[in-house]
């Protein structure tokens, strides 16, 4: 075949053009420190980049995620060791309290620093906020766990759930002499305070409106009951302590109070059974009452405007970060689960019953004053006033035990208080340790990746030099080659 001049020419210039662009390719792939510039440079790498790097904006929003939700989580757990805390020292002042003799500054003293307490336990901690957003909420996390001010415009219809082993057997005084001029020594004895026992269980609040409430339950064969309590307003009482006094088969509710008081026959029923709750109404509520839709399946109706809105499935508000794959997390704790309302209300008794000993001990004073102001040659007039006094002294040695009594039940609630709490924070620190192990996965997975990103997309710089540098040399002897083919013609033969 004869080779043309012009042939060599083509063949010079496509040899030059190949050896360019691998010049071309090695240059930028020594320049960038990539393998390709573009997906059509090889679409193998091209895929494989574009997965990876999906993976590690997926990794990082993991990681973020986990950052967030360590954040709300760490804000959780130290409002909950706080009250752990509390609530050892309120334990510790009822223990000495139910242990040793007190006055009646000492009662105040422990009573005021127990409120103190309580109200620490409810305002600063359970009520504490992050971001702008309250922990303890559930879902409605731009509502405050308390009322900030006084309400009495909406009516909550509240169901409270209520453990049958949490009703009490609690003994008070019932019945007391009165002074009054036309009675006898005789008169006064009939009248004697009597030491009696009955069950009671306290609802989440005091000061309930003065509406029926409905008791359900299941006996014992699982047959559902429903009672209606009788309503016993404390101001309504002919007799101290009517409230705690209800018939066999009835059930008592103290609106002043917020208790339950069962007849022996229905708490006898009730114990064997099972499923007790109750439902009740409560429209004023004050600062720093805890809002019952964050705790109870209720109904609230504004009284003005009419408008209804129905709260249910308080203990199911789970807050879930997704932070990793496939794979969720609960951030937040619910008050319901951690900060029992009972905490308050022991306290709410301690101050009522201290209340009953004070009225109890001016009593006993002023009977005392009458005495020696009394004229002691008037002998039956001070046998009367004597007789008087020696009953409300075993009336103030009732009470006084009855207070003891109040501070025992205390320790179990406070007790019980602290075991709720620990096993919210239990939950939560597993919940935290799974965090921190998904979070360090994250951190490997995304080095790993990271180094097949690289692996896949980077080029290796001393094989790219090497690879440069021999196609430079390629590209220049073509050059030399070519212009010796090219600098020679037909023209030099003749």
């Amino acid at each position: 075949m004869r080779i043309t001049n012009n042939m060599m020419r083509n063949n010079a210039m496509l040899h030059i053009q190949k050896n360019k662009a691998a010049y071309n390719k090695y240059f930028e792939q020594y320049a960038s420190e990539k393998k390709i510039q573009n997906p059509s440079d090889n679409p193998t790498i091209a895929v494989r980049a574009l997965r990876f790097r999906t993976t590690m904006i997926e990794i990082d929003q993991y990681l973020s995620n986990c950052d967030d939700a360590e954040n709300w989580m760490d804000a959780t757990e130290e409002p909950i060791d706080k009250v752990n805390k509390i609530l050892d020292g309120m334990l510790e002042y009822v223990t000495h309290a139910a242990n040793d003799p007190n006055n009646a500054d000492d009662r105040e003293t422990i009573a005021k620093q127990l409120r103190q307490n309580a109200d620490a336990i409810y305002q600063e901690h359970a009520n504490r906020d992050y971001a702008g957003r309250y922990i303890f909420t559930g879902y409605r996390t731009d509502v405050p766990l308390l009322f900030d001010a006084d309400q009495s415009d909406t009516t909550y219809t509240i169901t409270e759930n209520l453990e049958i082993n949490e009703i009490q057997k609690y003994a008070y005084v019932y019945g007391q002499a009165d002074y009054d001029d036309s009675k006898d020594a005789s008169d006064y004895a009939n009248e004697a305070s009597e030491f009696l026992q009955t069950h009671r269980i306290l609802l989440a609040y005091n000061n309930c409106d003065k509406e029926d409430v409905t008791i359900t339950y299941k006996d014992v064969k699982g047959e559902s009951h429903t009672v209606t309590a009788v309503t016993k307003s404390i101001p309504d009482n002919q007799t101290f302590n009517e409230q705690y006094h209800p018939g066999e088969n009835e059930v008592y509710f103290v609106p002043e109070t917020g208790e339950l008081v069962f007849g022996d026959a229905i708490y006898d029923s009730i114990r064997a059974g099972s499923g007790l709750s109750a439902q009740f109404t409560k429209t004023q509520f004050t600062r720093s009452d805890i809002r019952p839709e964050h705790y109870f399946n209720c109904r609230a109706e504004n009284n003005v405007t009419g408008v209804v809105k129905n709260y249910d499935n308080v203990t199911e508000q789970k807050i879930n970060y997704q932070v990793n794959f496939s794979q969720t997390l609960t951030v937040n704790t619910l008050a319901c689960d951690t900060f029992d309302t009972t905490i308050g209300r022991a306290v709410d008794d301690i101050y009522k019953v201290i209340n009953d000993l004070e009225i109890m001990e001016k009593n006993y004073a002023a009977v005392k004053k009458r005495i020696d102001d009394c004229d002691p040659n008037d002998k039956e007039k001070m046998a009367n006033l004597q007789e008087l006094y020696d009953q409300i002294g075993t009336q103030l040695t009732l009470q006084n035990t009855v207070l003891t009594n109040s501070y025992s039940h205390a320790i179990t609630v406070f007790q019980e208080a602290k075991t709720k709490l620990n096993v919210s924070l239990a939950d939560h620190g597993a919940r935290y340790s799974r965090l921190k192990m998904t979070q360090s996965g994250l951190e490997v997975l995304k080095t790993g990746t990271d180094e097949a990103k690289s692996e896949n997309e980077d080029a290796d710089l001393e094989e790219a030099y090497v690879n440069y540098t021999e196609a430079d040399l390629l590209y220049q002897a073509s050059l030399q080659a070519t212009s010796k083919i090219l600098g020679t013609s037909l023209l030099d033969f003749i």
